[in-house]
């Protein structure tokens, strides 16, 4: 679905996803399906992805199953999935309760769903 590897170029060379991200120190875990991967981001640049489990402690995570995943990196996602917390509302899509830990952080992490989306459709291209 995504090549990780891939992932921390694109995403530290887009300049509005590095302008939302300024100052960000956080340790954020994407779990797609049953695939965990550790994002550290530090000063708002991606700085490492290694593999994780669901369970490992990070400053917020983001969770779903694959097809939900796969609809919210649609080039042109279906009602509720253009957004994460619509996704979270009306969808399989879970994100932390408190939303102390991602809401200041909120258009980097919408910018970022954005640029995985047009990766992996770089990708299948």
């Amino acid at each position: 679905m995504l090549d990780w590897n891939a992932l921390p170029a694109h995403v530290n060379a887009d300049p509005e996803f590095r302008l939302s991200a300024r100052l960000w120190d956080a340790t954020m875990r994407l779990d797609v399906g049953a695939s965990s991967h550790a994002l550290r981001f530090e000063d708002g640049e991606l700085t490492d992805i290694s593999p994780s489990t669901p369970d490992a402690a990070c400053d917020l995570f983001i969770s779903a199953p694959e097809a939900d995943w796969r609809e919210l990196l649609a080039e042109f996602p279906r009602p509720f999935y253009q957004d994460l917390s619509g996704a979270a509302i009306f969808h399989d899509v879970r994100l932390p309760q408190d939303m102390t830990s991602y809401a200041a952080y909120y258009p980097a992490l919408r910018r970022l769903i954005q640029l995985m989306s047009a990766l992996s459709r770089k990708e299948a291209a």
